[in-house]
């Protein structure tokens, strides 16, 4: 019973905003200084268009 009430403190403490200690706003504005850099993982839509682009429209 105790170490149940002690792991659902712990998940408790995971969920406070100042947890990993990171400042959020922060983190975002990398993210989009990231991406306007072009540095970053493809989305499916950029992913969907090359192969758009590859592929012969056979539907002509």
């Amino acid at each position: 019973m105790q170490q149940d009430q002690q792991a659902n403190h712990s998940v408790d403490s995971i969920l406070e905003p100042d947890f990993a200690g990171t400042d959020a706003q922060k983190v975002k504005q990398e993210i989009q200084n990231d991406l306007q850099a072009g540095i970053g993982a493809m989305t499916s839509r950029e992913a969907g268009a090359m192969r758009d682009e590859e592929t012969p429209n056979t539907m002509e």
